[in-house]
């Protein structure tokens, strides 16, 4: 095969170091800072999942477009929900969610980025 997995995950941004910071509280770590001709670009890593944040005025952060969301895997739902809910993030549905999916179903929730980007935190159970 030629692909070998997720490389990144690009996201645009009007917000550029309030993205960052945003990122950070997740547990994302500031791995990479480049200059694309005079417009800041940073890299963030979470394990395997690398975000691409990029400053772009003229792009149109927040609208629906090929990526839905950014899935974080955790073990502990319901302690991830307490900790982002301490970030005082809007969330999309109210609590913990769930699914039958998988064999024995997942929980989950989501909640937007400072973009309006939709991130899930989700638990296979």
């Amino acid at each position: 095969m030629i692909f070998n997995g997720l490389q990144h995950v690009g996201i645009p941004t009007k917000k550029f170091d309030e993205s960052g910071d945003f990122y950070q509280s997740l547990g994302f770590k500031l791995v990479n800072t480049e200059d694309n001709q005079g417009s800041r670009v940073a890299f963030y890593q979470l394990g395997t999942l690398m975000l691409e944040s990029w400053e772009s005025p003229q792009e149109a952060p927040g609208k629906v477009g090929a990526i839905n969301h950014i899935a974080l895997d955790t073990n502990d739902i319901n302690r991830a929900f307490a900790e982002v809910q301490k970030l005082n993030v809007q969330f999309v549905e109210n609590g913990i969610q769930s699914l039958p999916y998988w064999e024995n179903g997942i929980k989950y929730f989501n909640f937007y980025g400072p973009n309006k980007e939709i991130f899930e935190v989700c638990q296979k159970l």
